[in-house]
């Protein structure tokens, strides 16, 4: 809900500056600019960029409106998960755990320790990953950059192309008002879709990209400290780390009442001393 709020603040927005300018919807739609405007910026994009990758805008857009779908408390749950019951209960009692591993960059680098791959191989193999994934984001991104530079370039050229046929009609200069207005719609619809829409979204999705990598770094440290038979309070307090304050005092706050209560967390009987709140496995 978080992420859909400036998207319904752009909404409310226009609206309420169009009904304070006392205009109505309709003075602000024009075929012509729309084509123009985003047509013309569509296919630049093409000619800029994979096909595959312009198409993936509308995807792209609406994973960038959403909610995360992977968050780092939900990771470091899951890793401190599955240090325990590797070190408590071997490799073979952890295929169980791996094999119902949703995150499929996770599951990889555990397969890759049941498979007995050596350290530099597991590090190597992720990291060749992370480049690739960094790779995609940047190019994502790269697209709804270029959309934001071709739009307003593009919404000048449709408001002259317009002001050309308007100055063609000079003889009718009881038109040239609703003319003119027409003519600067398609300004608007660039400097609108580039301000309002593209270069928003790519900052979002530059961020996302941002968070994803550092969850997935964290990621391999673990995996590679697994590999190596940390102790599972090192993998739990390196964990710790990678959290924000307000979640460790939770954590911290949530493990109290477990202990008081005299429950178990953990996986095998083992509870670490900061457990993280659990989550269903499937």
């Amino acid at each position: 809900m978080r992420n859909m709020f400036g998207l319904v603040a752009l909404i409310f927005f226009l609206l309420s500056a169009l009904a304070l300018q006392g205009g109505s919807a309709a003075t602000l739609w024009s075929w012509h600019a729309f084509v123009i405007v985003l047509g013309g910026s569509a296919t630049a994009a093409f000619m800029s960029f994979p096909a595959d990758r312009v198409l993936a805008v509308p995807r792209l857009t609406w994973e960038a409106l959403k909610p995360a779908s992977i968050e780092m408390v939900e990771v470091v749950a899951k890793l401190m998960k599955l240090s325990t019951r590797l070190r408590t209960a071997g490799i073979q009692g952890t295929m169980k755990d791996i094999a119902n591993i949703e995150d499929p960059f996770l599951k990889r680098g555990m397969q890759y320790i049941t498979e007995g791959f050596d350290s530099q191989e597991i590090q190597d193999l992720l990291e060749a990953e992370m480049l690739a994934i960094r790779g995609r984001h940047r190019t994502n991104i790269a697209v709804f950059e270029s959309l934001g530079g071709f739009c307003p370039t593009l919404g000048i050229l449709g408001t002259v192309l317009s002001m050309v046929s308007v100055l063609g009609n000079l003889d009718k200069p009881e038109q040239l008002g609703p003319e003119i207005a027409t003519a600067m719609v398609a300004t608007l619809y660039g400097v609108g879709a580039a301000n309002l829409l593209f270069l928003p979204l790519s900052n979002k999705l530059r961020k996302n990209s941002e968070e994803e990598l550092r969850i997935r770094w964290v990621m391999v440290e673990i995996i590679l400290a697994m590999q190596a038979g940390a102790n599972p309070r090192l993998i739990n307090e390196r964990l710790q780390v990678s959290l924000p304050p307000s979640t460790r005092k939770t954590i911290r706050a949530s493990a109290k009442t477990r202990r008081s209560s005299g429950s178990t967390a953990g996986l095998g009987g083992a509870e670490p001393e900061m457990a993280v709140p659990q989550y269903d496995e499937g």
